[in-house]
């Protein structure tokens, strides 16, 4: 049975006053029979020393008649049952009341209770003489029904408490538990939701502040719920919000166990990425089954690995549509453990079927040459190295041809960049069609070609040259109906007799096809010492004389070729450009004469001599109030020389120009052939507040690479890019590619070589900010155009 709190209140007081009381009742009746006990033993032993000494006279003359009035007088207390004296010898000398035949002498008041009669017994002696002895019995009556109706009298008292007790809890339980019902009554609302209820009590005792308190808190959870549920809405539609967010964005969001790879949750694209709805992707083994075959054990290493160490990471893997097409998937995950600390795994999923095919695309672009196909200087050259490295280890003979065509600046001159562009493809197609499997082919400029020659002999080589050059000759090329006659000059150097070292050998190969086109062309010459020597050293003499002459004399001259803003035709800089002016007045450009300078240390002279008059014009410029920013080609020779920077930085300070309009270009070339001293200059020139530009970008397999590490303001693309990009879909992408990257690092792209208005068309839908060319201005001496306020760097 379950009993209320004013029950359990008043039946707790009840049996504690109940407890109390009687103890005290027992505890009273105890003192006051103690008491009365010890007076009594006081009382009588004194009243029977008293009587003995009365009796001592007649007792010691053994006069009855003495003893018996004696004891009259104390025969007469109503509470002395009976007295009786006897001699020293026992006999019975008087006696008074009903002497009991045994008597047992009592030595305390509780042995008295027995019989009511407290018996004793006195010794009665004269002047230290024994006589005989006194025994005498008392009535404890008056003292029991004194004790009783103590007990009595604290009894009725305790009952009459314990009553009034029992009446004020019923009055104090009833006035409190009624508070408390209240609140009680109160919590059952709490728990009904009902947030309104609020408790009367008007009382200032604890209950009143308990009440009150309730009642603040009923508010308080009043508002709060009524800010959650606010929050909620808001909440609910932010969720929504970004649930159409995720279900609009192009990429996947999935939550799966790591353990199983078993998505937990998958977003809306899920379904447009491989065409099964979001409840399969929910099955187990959902990831495995769409996975490619060859992609599934490679996939479980690499997650194995990252479980051991949650973190975030990358993985690139194919799934296969459920149409059947293989798409190639980006997977971006968050491995860490949750709000239960299970380990999970968050990810992005993107679709970079598009992005693969570009880096397959831009892979080919960076190993073969764009136009014809063939491998590009760069590929050519390292597999010439993989082959020396293979002759020299197994002492196996291999040939290295340097082919230029003979009609080549004939036909572009006459006929445009376009038929040149066929007939090198026609050329490219003719020379491939020549080779055995084991021999390879490369393009390694604009008429030059090469082929490496495996396991060949000097006959074998010749045999080739003999065959290249029949074949060449027996068909025309025929362009714009124009039949034009095919024939080519040939250098042939044999490896690794005449080195090993791939540079050094298409150097021969390419003094030997000079000495092939003096002899006539249409030929092929062996590489020889003797050949080299009078072939290469008269011309660079004659060069070397001509550039020594030009410093001293001050023949070189500055054009400036605007660059444009493609959008709107304005131009924010101008590309410097050096000419060497020659005995007649024309001018010769910096292709003519710059290899021959570096080979001779004259290189760094003209660096010093463009970079000393470009910034004194730039200077110039600002004292007149029309500042131009010029963008300045740094050889690559002394590119991240201090003694170059030094320069710079004097040129600046000695003509006031502002460094923040000079615009320094650097070839993707020389950057990378040193990249940690690369950084530390174009830091240094950034330092100074100019800006930096990568030129011929594109060309190198590594360009995306490098601008990782260089602090690149703008990337040049390399003309070759340029040039067919309005009829070429490859170059379209190319270019697509190299701007996008561009633009999300911030970096303004320029296009080189704009030929056309079509070409422009192409580029400005391409993204490309800026663009240079022949259609746009030729190199002037003059700067023709303002510059325009710079948007964006």
């Amino acid at each position: 049975m379950k009993f209320r709190l004013s029950t359990r209140l008043v039946l707790s007081v009840l049996l504690i006053e109940a407890v109390m009381l009687s103890v005290l009742v027992w505890n009273s009746v105890r003192l006051i029979s103690s008491s009365h006990a010890d007076v009594l033993n006081h009382h009588l032993k004194e009243e029977a020393v008293l009587l003995a000494n009365l009796l001592a006279p007649g007792l010691a003359v053994s006069d009855r008649a003495i003893l018996l009035d004696n004891l009259s007088l104390v025969g007469k207390e109503e509470s002395i049952t009976y007295v009786l004296v006897q001699d020293m010898n026992g006999n019975v000398m008087a006696s008074i009341g009903v002497v009991p035949q045994t008597m047992i002498t009592d030595s305390s008041f509780d042995e008295a209770l027995k019989d009511s009669v407290y018996d004793l017994v006195q010794s009665i002696d004269l002047f230290g003489q024994h006589l005989g002895q006194l025994k005498m019995g008392y009535s404890i009556k008056y003292v029991k029904d004194l004790i009783r109706d103590t007990r009595i009298q604290n009894t009725t008292i305790a009952s009459i408490e314990l009553l009034l007790s029992l009446v004020m809890t019923l009055l104090v339980g009833y006035f409190l538990t009624r508070s408390l019902r209240r609140l009680e009554e109160g919590g059952k609302a709490l728990t009904r939701d009902e947030l309104e209820h609020r408790i009367e009590v008007d009382s200032q005792d604890e209950i009143g502040d308990l009440a009150r308190t309730f009642n603040d808190l009923a508010s308080h959870l009043a508002s709060t719920r009524a800010e959650l549920i606010s929050e909620h809405q808001i909440l609910e539609q932010q969720k929504r919000h970004i649930q159409t967010l995720m279900d609009g964005i192009d990429a996947v969001i999935v939550e799966a166990n790591p353990i199983t790879c078993q998505f937990v949750y998958a977003s809306r694209e899920a379904e447009n990425l491989l065409g099964y709805d979001l409840q399969q992707w929910l099955q187990p083994d959902f990831i495995f089954s769409v996975m490619h075959a060859d992609d599934i054990e490679y996939f479980k290493q690499e997650r194995e690995g990252f479980i051991s160490s949650p973190g975030s990471y990358t993985l690139d893997f194919r799934l296969i549509h459920a149409r059947g097409k293989i798409i190639d998937v980006r997977s971006i995950n968050t491995l860490d453990y949750n709000e239960v600390g299970k380990l999970t795994c968050r990810s992005l999923l993107l679709d970079i079927t598009e992005q693969k095919r570009n880096e397959k695309r831009i892979i080919y672009l960076a190993e073969h040459d764009v136009l014809t196909g063939l491998y590009n200087r760069h590929r050519f050259q390292n597999e010439l190295e993989r082959e020396l490295d293979l002759a020299e280890r197994y002492n196996k003979k291999g040939a290295l041809l340097f082919i230029d065509l003979d009609q080549f600046k004939y036909i572009n001159d006459t006929m445009g960049h376009q038929a040149g562009d066929e007939y090198l493809c026609a050329i490219a197609r003719r020379l491939s069609s020549c080779l055995r499997k084991t021999d390879f082919l490369g393009r390694l400029g604009g008429d030059e070609f090469g082929v490496i020659l495996t396991n060949t002999d000097d006959l074998q080589a010749e045999n080739f040259a003999i065959q290249l050059l029949e074949r060449l000759i027996a068909e025309n090329s025929g362009l714009n109906d124009l039949e034009t006659p095919v024939s080519a000059s040939i250098g042939i150097v044999m490896f690794p007799e005449h080195g090993t070292i791939a540079g050094n050998l298409l150097a021969m190969a390419d003094a030997a096809m000079y000495t092939a086109k003096d002899n006539g062309r249409n030929t092929y010459h062996f590489h020889s010492e003797g050949d080299q020597k009078i072939n290469a050293m008269h011309a660079k003499l004659e060069w070397e004389q001509r550039i020594r002459e030009a410093l001293e004399k001050n023949l070189f001259v500055l054009h400036f070729q605007p660059i444009f803003w493609l959008n709107d035709r304005t131009v924010p800089h101008y590309e410097v450009l050096l000419r060497m002016q020659n005995a007649d007045g024309s001018l010769t450009p910096p292709a003519a004469f710059l290899d021959v300078a570096e080979r001779f240390g004259m290189i760094l002279d003209i660096d010093q001599w463009v970079l000393e008059h470009a910034i004194k014009i730039q200077g110039e410029s600002c004292r007149s109030k029309r500042p131009v920013s010029l963008a300045i080609n740094l050889s690559g020779k002394h590119f991240g020389n201090p003694d170059v920077f030094d320069s710079i930085k004097r040129y600046i300070d000695e003509n006031g120009a502002e460094a923040s309009k000079l615009i320094f270009e650097i070839t993707e070339t020389a950057a990378v052939e040193n990249i940690t001293q690369a950084t530390h200059f174009t830091e240094a020139l950034h330092a100074l507040g100019c800006k930096i530009a990568l030129d011929d970008f594109g060309v190198g397999f590594a360009s995306f690479h490098y601008l990782k590490h260089l602090p690149v303001d703008m990337v040049k693309l390399d003309g070759s890019f340029v040039r067919h990009v309005a009829n070429s879909m490859f170059d379209r992408v190319f270019i697509k590619s190299m701007t996008d990257m561009a633009r999300g690092l911030g970096i303004t792209t320029i296009a080189e070589f704009i030929e056309s208005e079509d070409i422009i068309d192409v580029l400005t839908e391409l993204d490309v900010d800026m663009g240079q060319g022949y259609h746009l201005a030729i190199p002037s001496a003059e700067l023709e155009y303002p510059c325009s306020t710079e948007r964006r760097f």
